[in-house]
């Protein structure tokens, strides 16, 4: 009897996860950096100026009142930021976001220590966060390197 109980519990586990993998994930937006210039550098914090390319892969608009990000390097937390704009992203279209990051002097020091490594083996980033439309949230996770030139 204990078997058969727990069969049909396995089974309604896996109908309800097989189930809810079979719903269409909502709206997602792509989101990558377009430009990255630094803006104030002080000995405890520096202040980025950041231009984000959106883009829209869905048939309809969508419209965010906000968002919150982070900046990885080479799988180290370099900078995050916060930004209030409201923008819309035209459907199957784009826009560019500028937006401040901030990273504090652990940030940068780490990323310091691990320079002699991006000279061979390049720099990886990972810019992940999410936009908002009210209370519902658009994630993004975007990953990126950028290979030192080779020397002939």
């Amino acid at each position: 009897m204990h078997l058969h109980k727990l069969f049909s519990t396995f089974a309604l586990v896996l109908a309800l996860l097989t189930g809810c993998a079979q719903f269409p994930k909502g709206p997602k937006l792509d989101v990558s950096i377009s430009e990255l210039n630094p803006a104030q550098i002080g000995l405890f914090e520096q202040t980025y100026a950041i231009k984000l390319r959106v883009q829209n892969p869905n048939p309809t608009e969508i419209s965010t009142d906000g968002m919150s990000f982070s900046i990885d390097l080479n799988g180290k937390q370099f900078a995050r930021g916060v930004s209030s704009e409201s923008v819309t992203i035209p459907r199957l279209g784009e826009a560019i976001v500028t937006v401040q990051a901030v990273s504090d002097l652990s940030g940068l020091i780490r990323q310091m220590v691990g320079v002699g490594g991006v000279a061979t083996s390049g720099l990886r980033y990972r810019l992940s966060g999410r936009f908002f439309s009210g209370e519902k949230p658009y994630p993004f996770d975007y990953s990126g390197s950028l290979k030192p030139p080779a020397i002939p």
